[in-house]
């Protein structure tokens, strides 16, 4: 199954319960960027790539970016929708493809994110790249590029490969993943109590097998210079620089 279907046939159903307290973790979000000093400094116009529910586009909102929030599943664009009304916040949302060019190559912004791990739902290392390559094209000179993504060198064998992600009196959410050279399957189980009854959903999809040297490389690669390298909320954390 593709990514997209993936998300929108099971995974976006769950998607928010399974981040846990995302607003919390939003305000991480905000509290890193005040510290590192990532606040408007220019055109204020930043993108979320991969907005999901907002986790990442609210708190730069907050901070005065004028941020286009970009995603393909319906389910969590609603989240999103839902969210900034809430919060009397001003953004574009468009829904789509991240690696559609057409839908943001005239923004120029200041600043690109792509937050979770959405790189590695990619096609392919070179859409990746091509993907950046992009990205680089569109920021303005001083502007930034931030990543946070997982490092799957290490392949995970026998036992290891069943992740407990989340659990309570109603669901509970396991991640199994299985390595091949250049690829992850991850296969997102869920037991889900309906009517009293235990009800079971399975779905699989792959994801590029990255790794952090291979998105460094490629950052300094493209002309990027890397500035910050952290681990933050249990990934890897990049902040380039044009």
């Amino acid at each position: 199954m593709n990514v997209k279907k993936h998300y929108e046939s099971h995974l976006g159903n769950f998607y928010t319960w399974m981040l846990g307290d995302w607003v919390k973790k939003s305000e991480e979000f905000k509290s890193f960027l005040e510290r590192q000093n990532l606040t408007p400094k220019f055109n204020k116009k930043a993108i979320d790539m991969g907005a999901g529910n907002g986790m990442q586009a609210i708190p730069l909102a907050e901070l005065g970016y004028e941020v286009t929030a970009i995603d393909f599943n319906p389910q969590l664009l609603n989240e999103l929708k839902h969210n900034i009304k809430e919060r009397s916040l001003p953004m574009q949302v468009i829904d789509g493809e991240i690696t559609n060019f057409e839908l943001w190559k005239d923004i120029n912004p200041e600043l690109i994110l792509c937050c979770g791990d959405t790189i590695s739902h990619l096609a392919s290392f070179a859409e990746i790249k091509q993907w950046v390559q992009n990205c680089y094209s569109q920021i303005i000179p001083g502007g930034k590029f931030i990543l946070s993504f997982r490092d799957y060198s290490k392949p995970l064998q026998d036992q290891e490969r069943f992740i407990p992600v989340k659990s309570d009196e109603n669901r509970i959410h396991t991640c199994i993943l299985d390595y091949a050279d250049e690829a992850v399957s991850v296969t997102d189980l869920l037991y889900e109590r309906v009517k009293g009854n235990w009800e079971m959903r399975v779905s699989s999809y792959q994801k590029v097998r990255i790794t952090l040297a291979m998105i460094q490389n490629l950052l300094k690669e493209i002309g990027f210079q890397i500035e910050i390298l952290e681990d933050f909320q249990r990934m890897n954390l990049i902040v380039a620089a044009k």
